[in-house]
């Protein structure tokens, strides 16, 4: 990249990281647009107190540059919306573009208001929301060993493990299907396909399998030309808990795991998916059993659903260059095998690529040392042995239940999930105050259906149990020694250096505390309740002195009562830090030493020329 704006840099960065949707780096926050569904369950989901939502066109970066401002804070998400995404722009009443949303975990809906819809006021904005709150986290490269890699399950590499294949099951269908709210036209062709696909050749636990029927037969039911996510969600989770039915709730990688989270998992276990349906396929076929019924699934599910869309490209080329020729289950076997080799040969040596478990021509001599022969200098697949090897490892008996958590007790957390999430109870409005002071400097927009909830913001829903683990991200610190912090403080560099430098928002504690601080009025420096300090003269005196009002941010307001004091402290010790007047002093006496030794040099020498040339006296 030949560039060097930070802008442009900015672009670029944003750019890479949704290229790698399928394994995002740690400390990368979701960038996609938020789909409806995820919305409606965002406060049943996440901790979060507050939900910010951006509604931009699709080429502005401004709400993914400002997400990625806030990794560093807790308390706060935020996310973007699209002006294409008509149902939420309706629901909201969004009318321009860039807008901004406050959502609230009390159900209150306000539209952020500021002078200019930039990044840096949205960012500033948003630290200064009461709860909001820095994290305390760890710097690049200075983690353990123990840290810094996974634990590693043993696994046996001549088997494959139920637990990677359900892990599949998991992710495709409440995390890929899940980023479409409505389910229509092919792309809900393609999702009926895999579920049926599925049923017939998934070699499924017993509670699994009464899952993939229920969810087979109720797609079958639905006439309609598109379903919503959410209805097939409720069906997913077994919401009614009226049967036992049940899908692990989060992945559990065994060999498709990586040396660091990042690497391997979904990918590998997609493909452990679809060879271990295409040998059932061949094991359970009939007269009129279509060979490429599989394949042809797995072509539709990569199209509509899979996450990297660079991959899904590759995929659909190699499908449209030969999968109509295949005419029996051999061949659908044998392609599907060739094709993985083809991607990890294209794949080998990628920056992507796992260390511990390189990209290599599968299988390897280990696991399979009769499928390769030598024919003068050149070694080649010995196909009829690949075939018999595939057979065998994706057979039903190859199949481990190692690290599988029982059904019967994944059924009882999915009871107390469906259970808790149905109950509401009551709880202190303690967060509700708490946001008043910064919430009422907005014009409250509440969309339709929104005022009852509102009027009843001490009743909320509990949290709902969660089905996809949080991690926290990793991000760059610095040791900072600066006036007005202490010694050791970690600030946290900006993406956006060239501007900012450092990030300068200040935590909110909480207003029971001791060491409670409040924040200063973003627009008059101080208390907003203090109606006495006039900011226009103080300018004026402070320009004609030479000095730059914001040097006023120092000020320190503790408890509501204004500590004048302390201002008038800080407007005496302006530009100065402690060290500064220390080095100031010794300079001082340098100098002055330095001064005094030319003197008393310059004073001897001159008595000595005096005597030296001295005329005699008549």
């Amino acid at each position: 990249m030949q560039c060097r704006e930070p802008a442009l840099i900015r672009k670029f960065i944003i750019d890479e990281l949704e290229s790698r949707k399928t394994s995002p780096p740690p400390a990368c926050p979701p960038l996609e647009p938020i789909s409806t569904p995820e919305l409606e369950q965002f406060f049943q989901n996440n901790d979060e107190k507050y939900l910010v939502l951006i509604f931009e066109l699709p080429d502005m970066y401004m709400a993914r540059e400002v997400s990625l401002d806030m990794v560093q804070y807790d308390g706060i998400s935020v996310r973007r919306a699209l002006n294409t995404q008509n149902d939420l722009v309706a629901k909201f009443n969004v009318s321009s573009f860039p807008t901004g949303l406050l959502l609230n975990r009390n159900g209150s809906v306000s539209r952020i208001k500021l002078e200019k819809e930039t990044r840096k006021e949205y960012t500033k904005f948003i630290r200064s929301l009461p709860g909001v709150k820095k994290l305390n986290l760890n710097l690049i490269g200075w983690t353990t060993l123990e840290e810094e890699n996974v634990t590693l399950k043993p696994a046996n590499s001549s088997k494959i493990y139920m637990a990677d294949l359900e892990s599949s099951l998991h992710y495709s269908l409440r995390v890929e299907v899940a980023r479409y709210s409505t389910l229509e036209g092919e792309r809900l062709a393609a999702l009926r396909g895999y579920i049926n696909v599925l049923q017939k050749y998934f070699p499924a636990r017993p509670m699994l399998r009464t899952m993939l029927n229920y969810l087979g037969d109720w797609l079958s039911k639905r006439e309609t030309d598109s379903i919503s996510y959410e209805d097939f969600a409720n069906v997913l989770n077994n919401k009614d808990n009226d049967k036992d039915a049940v899908l692990a709730p989060h992945v559990n990688y065994v060999w498709c795991q990586g040396s660091k989270p990042e690497y391997r998992g979904f990918p590998c276990t997609v493909w452990t998916l679809f060879h271990l349906l295409t040998v059932q396929a061949l094991e359970h076929k009939t007269s009129n059993s279509d060979p490429q019924e599989v394949l042809q699934v797995m072509r539709k599910y990569v199209r509509f659903f899979f996450g990297c869309r660079a991959c899904a490209g590759e995929f659909e080329k190699m499908a449209s260059e030969s999968m109509h020729t295949i005419r029996d289950h051999d061949e659908a076997i044998k392609w599907l095998w060739s094709r993985h080799n083809r991607v990890n040969k294209r794949l080998a040596g990628n920056n992507e690529e796992d260390p511990e478990f390189p990209k290599i021509q599968w299988p390897s001599k280990e696991l399979c040392p009769n499928c390769r022969r030598k024919v003068l200098n050149d070694e080649i697949w010995d196909v009829p042995n690949v075939l018999r090897f595939l057979k065998q490892r994706f057979s039903v008996s190859n199949i481990s239940f190692k690290y599988l958590e029982d059904e019967a007790e994944l059924l009882k957390k999915q009871g107390e999930t469906a259970s808790t999430n149905t109950t509401r109870e009551k709880r202190e409005t303690k967060d509700v105050a708490e946001g008043q002071e910064t919430l009422s400097r907005n014009d409250n927009v509440v969309p339709p259906g929104k005022a009852e909830e509102k009027e009843k913001e001490d009743s909320l829903p509990t949290t709902k149990a969660k089905q996809i683990p949080r991690h926290r991200p990793t991000i760059i610190k610095m040791k900072s020694n600066t006036a007005g912090q202490k010694d050791g403080e970690e600030t946290i560099l900006d993406l956006d250096a060239y501007e900012n430098h450092y990030f300068q928002g200040r935590t909110l504690q909480d207003s029971n505390s001791k060491h409670h601080k409040r924040a200063l009025h973003p627009k008059t420096l101080l208390d907003p309740n203090d109606a006495e300090f006039n900011e226009e003269a103080v300018r004026e005196r402070l320009l004609k002195r030479g000095i730059d009002a914001k040097q006023l941010i120092g000020v320190i307001v503790e408890q509501g009562d204004i500590n004048w004091k302390g201002r008038w402290v800080k407007m005496l010790e302006v530009g100065f830090s402690r060290l500064d007047i220390s080095l100031c002093v010794i300079l001082y006496f340098l100098t002055s030493m330095g001064l005094l030794a030319m003197y008393l040099y310059l004073n001897v020498r001159s008595r000595f020329f005096r005597q030296r040339y001295r005329y005699p006296q008549p």
